[in-house]
C-alpha cells in the first residue's frame, strides 16, 4: 500500500507545470540580472552614441474640384475659357513627389554639399552654422574631404584619397568633386576644421500622404538629424510646387495674349482697308444717304444682313484656329478665348490644350528620344488629329448657313432692284467694315480679361500650418528600445538555459529522476564536502538529516521484518554507493539498531581503504572462496565506529567473483549471519557493470538504487525504469546522492541556507 502511495505521488510529477519551470529557470536569477544589466548598458551606449531624428511636417491644402474647395477666381473668367484646370489631388500628390521638383529644391538650397564637426565619437552634421559656404555648380563625383583654416582668406583641403591642396577664398578651384568656390558665411558659430560631404544624387526622403480620404488636406513630412534642415526642406518644396502650379496657369494666359495682339495687328489694317473704300467709293459716286431710299424695301433683309454677318465672323475665327494649329508645333497652346460659339470646337480646344500642358509637366528636363516623351507627342498629334477635322466639320456647317441665309437675303433683296448700283455697293463695303470692326472691339475686349486672369493667378496649394519639428526625437525610440533591451535580457538566458536543458545528459534534481523512474523516492542526498567517512555522527547537520529522511521512507518499504537485508548498487561506478552505503548503515546504527555492514563488492571496493581496516585479512572474498573460514572469522566486530555497528570488508579481490557470488557459500553466508543484526546493509557491485547483484538479490528485502547528480546520465534512468518495471529488483527504490544545496532547496536558497545553517547548528541564539 506504502508503495503504492509512492508511485502515485512519482506519477503526479509528470503532469505539465508551469510554476515548477517557473522556478526552474528562476534558480539562475544571476543569470537573468547579468543579461539584463548588459542588454541595458548597450541600449543605453546605443541611445548616447546613436544620431537622434526628428520629424518635421507641414499641412497643407490643395484645390480639388472633386472634394469640394472653393472655386479660384479664375473661374469669373470662364465666358472665355481660362478656367483653371479641373485638378485630381491623386495626380497633385504625385507632382509633389516627382523627383524633378525634389531636384529643384536641392539645387536651390544647395543640398548636394553637407557639412560635418568631429566629436569625440561620431560627427555631427552642423547646418547654416558652418564657417564656410562650398559652392559647386556642377557635381561630377561623390567625396568626402576635410577643410582647415590656413589664415584669414587661405583654406587647407585633403582627404583620405590623396588630394591635397590650399585655395582662397572666392576664387574657383579645380578638385575631384567639380569646380567649387568657398564663400564665408555671415552665421557661421562652428569652427575649423570641418568634414564637407558631396553627393550628387542625394535626394531627401519626403514623404506626401494625404490625411484622409475625405478632404484634400495633405501632410508633407521629412525625418531628419537636424529639424532646421528637414524645416528648409518642406517649405522650400511647398513654395516651389506652389511657383510651378502659377507658372502653368500664366503659361496659358500669356500665349492667349499672344495670339489676340497678333490677331489686333491683322485685323487693324483690314479694318483700315474696308474705311478706306468705303470712303473713297462715296467720294467718287457723290454718295451721301442711301438708307432712307431703301429702308423700306431692305427692312425684311436686314434681319438676314445681321446673321450673315455673325455667321461670317464665326467662319473668319473658325479659319484663323485653322491656320494658328496648322502653322504651329504641337507644343503651343491653341488660343481658347477667341470667341467661337461651336462648343464641340472648344472643347477640342480644351482638350488639346489639356494635353499640352499634362505633357510639359510630365516631360520636363526628358530627352527628345524618350519614350514618354514620344508616348505624348503621339497623344498630343491625334488630338490636334481630331480638332482640325472639327474645324473643317464646322466650316462646312457654316458655310451652309451662310449660303442659306445669302439665298433668303437676295429673295428680299430682289425687291430692291429699283434701288441704285450705288446702294448695293455702299452696303458691301459697310457690312465689309462692320465685320472688322466688330471683331477688332472684340478682340480688345478678350485681351483685357486675359490680363486680368493673368494678374490674378493664385496657387494650388494653400499652407495650413508651416513647416515644424514634433519636438522630441522619433528615432531611436528610446522606450521602445529599453523595453528591447529589457525583453532581449530577459530571453537570453532563457533560450541559452533552454539550449543547456536540451543538450545536458546528466541529472541534477529529483525532479529529473521522478519524470522517468515511477519507483519509490527516499530522498537526497547532499554532497559531500571533506573527507569524513561517516558525517552522519555529526548528528545536527543537514547529511544526517538526509539520511533519517531515508530511512523513513525505507522503513515503508521493508515493513516490520526482524531482518531487513537491504543491497545498495548504482548503474556505473562513481555514484558515491560505498559512501552511501557506510552512512546509512551508521545511521541506523546511531538509531539504536543492531546493523551490519556487508562489502560484496568484489570487484573494486574501496571501505578497507577509506575505513582503515587493514588489521585483518579475511573477508567476504576469503569466506565464499575457503569453506575453512567461518562467518566470526570475517565478520569486523571491534566497534570501532560505533556500538551497535559490524563490518565484512572485502580484502581480496578474486580473479573470479561472478563465480563466487553463485556459489553455495554465498547462500551458506546469509544463513550463518546471526538472527541479532535487525538491518543487513550489502554494498554490491553496479548492476550497469556486472551481473552480480542479481546472485544477491534473492536474499535481499529491498534494493536501493544510488543515483548521482551531475554525474548520472539520464538515458540510464530509463533502463532502470525497466528494472522496476519488470521488478528484476526486490522492491526497488531510489536514492540521489551529492546534490547541491542549489539543487535541493532551489530558489532562494541564499536566505533558506543561512536558516538551515542556524537550524542544524547547536547554536539557538
Amino acid at each position: 500500500m506504502e508503495q503504492n502511495n509512492f508511485q502515485s505521488e512519482n506519477m503526479a510529477q509528470d503532469e505539465f507545470s508551469i510554476v515548477e519551470i517557473f522556478f526552474h529557470y528562476l534558480r539562475y536569477w544571476k543569470w537573468f540580472i547579468l543579461s539584463i544589466v548588459v542588454c541595458l548598458m548597450v541600449a543605453f551606449v546605443y541611445l548616447r552614441y546613436t544620431t537622434p531624428e526628428y520629424r518635421v511636417f507641414s499641412k497643407i491644402i490643395i484645390s480639388d474640384s472633386k472634394k469640394g474647395q472653393t472655386q479660384d477666381m479664375s473661374a469669373t473668367f470662364s465666358d472665355i475659357g481660362l478656367t483653371a484646370p479641373r485638378m485630381n489631388i491623386d495626380n497633385e500628390l504625385e507632382i509633389l513627389r516627382s523627383p524633378s521638383l525634389m531636384k529643384s529644391v536641392v539645387d536651390s538650397l544647395g543640398l548636394g554639399v553637407s557639412y560635418f564637426k568631429s566629436g569625440k565619437i561620431k560627427k555631427i552634421e552642423i547646418y547654416k552654422q558652418t564657417p564656410i559656404i562650398v559652392s559647386i555648380p556642377f557635381i561630377k563625383a561623390p567625396g568626402l574631404f576635410t577643410v582647415d583654416s590656413v589664415d584669414a582668406n587661405t583654406l587647407s583641403i585633403h582627404s583620405e584619397s590623396g588630394f591635397d591642396l590650399k585655395a582662397e577664398i572666392g576664387k574657383e578651384i579645380g578638385t575631384p568633386w567639380g569646380t567649387l568656390t568657398f564663400k564665408p558665411n555671415p552665421f557661421r558659430t562652428e569652427s575649423y576644421p570641418i568634414t564637407v560631404a558631396v553627393n550628387p544624387w542625394y535626394f531627401p526622403p519626403v514623404s506626401v500622404n494625404p490625411l484622409n480620404k475625405t478632404s484634400s488636406v495633405v501632410e508633407v513630412s521629412i525625418i531628419l538629424p537636424n529639424p532646421q534642415k528637414g524645416q528648409d526642406i518642406v517649405n522650400t518644396l511647398v513654395d516651389h510646387y506652389n511657383k510651378n502650379a502659377i507658372n502653368d496657369q500664366n503659361y496659358v494666359a500669356r500665349s492667349t495674349i499672344t495670339f489676340i495682339d497678333e490677331r489686333l495687328d491683322i485685323v487693324s489694317g483690314q479694318l483700315d482697308t474696308a474705311e478706306q473704300k468705303v470712303e473713297n467709293y462715296n467720294k467718287s459716286q457723290g454718295i451721301s444717304d442711301l438708307q432712307t431710299q431703301g429702308q423700306m424695301a431692305l427692312s425684311s433683309a436686314g434681319a438676314y444682313t445681321k446673321q450673315i454677318s455673325d455667321a461670317g465672323i464665326q467662319l473668319e475665327l473658325l479659319k484663323q484656329i485653322q491656320n494658328f494649329v496648322m502653322s504651329h508645333e504641337n507644343d503651343d497652346l491653341v488660343p481658347s478665348s477667341t470667341g467661337i460659339n461651336d462648343p464641340t470646337v472648344i472643347s477640342l480646344i480644351s482638350k488639346y490644350n489639356d494635353g499640352v500642358l499634362m505633357k510639359k509637366n510630365a516631360t520636363a528636363g526628358m530627352l527628345k528620344d524618350h519614350p514618354k516623351l514620344i508616348e505624348y507627342n503621339n497623344q498630343v498629334a491625334r488630338i490636334r488629329d481630331d480638332l482640325l477635322k472639327g474645324i473643317n466639320i464646322s466650316e462646312i456647317g457654316m458655310q451652309t448657313t451662310i449660303r442659306e441665309l445669302q439665298r433668303q437675303n437676295n429673295m428680299y433683296a430682289s425687291k430692291a432692284l429699283e434701288m441704285p448700283t450705288q446702294e448695293r455697293a455702299t452696303r458691301d463695303l459697310a457690312r465689309t467694315q462692320t465685320i472688322k470692326e466688330t471683331l477688332y472691339t472684340y478682340l480688345l475686349q478678350k485681351r483685357e480679361d486675359t490680363g486680368l486672369a493673368l494678374m490674378m493667378a493664385t496657387p494650388n496649394a494653400k499652407v495650413i500650418d508651416y513647416a515644424v519639428s514634433s519636438g522630441g526625437p522619433v528615432q531611436p525610440k528610446r522606450m521602445f528600445i529599453l523595453l528591447a533591451a529589457l525583453i532581449l535580457g530577459t530571453v537570453i538566458p532563457i533560450v541559452i538555459i533552454y539550449v543547456r536543458d536540451l543538450f545536458d545528459i546528466k541529472i541534477h534534481t529529483k525532479e529529473d529522476v521522478k519524470k522517468i523512474i515511477s519507483a519509490p523516492f527516499l530522498g537526497v542526498i547532499p554532497i559531500m564536502k571533506d573527507n569524513d567517512p561517516f558525517p552522519v555522527l555529526k548528528v545536527r547537520t543537514s547529511m544526517a538529516e538526509r539520511f533519517r529522511t531515508v530511512i523513513s521512507n525505507l522503513n515503508f518499504i521493508v515493513g516490520n521484518e526482524k531482518r531487513k537485508i537491504i543491497t545498495v548498487t548504482s548503474y556505473t561506478s562513481g555514484d558515491g554507493k560505498s559512501f552511501f552505503s557506510r552512512n546509512l548503515a551508521m545511521s541506523l546504527a546511531t538509531s539504536g539498531k543492531k546493523t551490519l555492514l556487508i562489502d560484496m563488492d568484489l570487484r573494486k571496493s574501496i571501505m578497507v581503504k577509506t575505513l582503515g581496516l587493514t588489521d585483518r585479512d579475511k573477508g567476504s572474498t576469503m569466506f565464499l572462496s575457503d569453506p575453512q573460514i567461518g562467518i566470526s572469522d570475517i565478520i569486523d566486530t571491534s566497534h570501532s565506529f560505533h556500538k551497535n555497528l559490524d563490518i565484512i570488508p572485502v580484502h581480496v579481490f578474486p580473479p573470479n567473483p561472478a563465480e563466487l557470488l553463485s556459489s553455495e557459500r554465498l547462500d551458506q553466508l546469509f544463513q550463518g549471519i546471526g538472527r541479532d543484526y535487525e538491518y543487513i546493509i550489502i554494498d554490491t557491485a553496479p548492476v550497469g557493470l556486472v551481473a552480480d547483484v542479481y546472485n544477491i538479490n534473492q536474499y535481499a528485502l529491498a534494493t536501493i538504487f544510488l543515483l548521482r547528480s551531475n554525474f548520472t546520465l539520464k538515458k540510464n534512468l530509463f533502463e532502470i525504469q525497466e528494472y522496476y518495471k519488470d521488478k528484476k529488483l526486490n522492491n526497488l527504490s531510489i536514492v540521489l546522492n551529492a546534490v547541491t544545496d542549489e539543487n535541493i532547496y532551489g530558489y532562494g536558497y541564499g536566505n533558506y541556507g543561512n536558516y538551515k545553517h542556524n537550524y542544524y547548528t547547536d547554536n539557538n541564539n
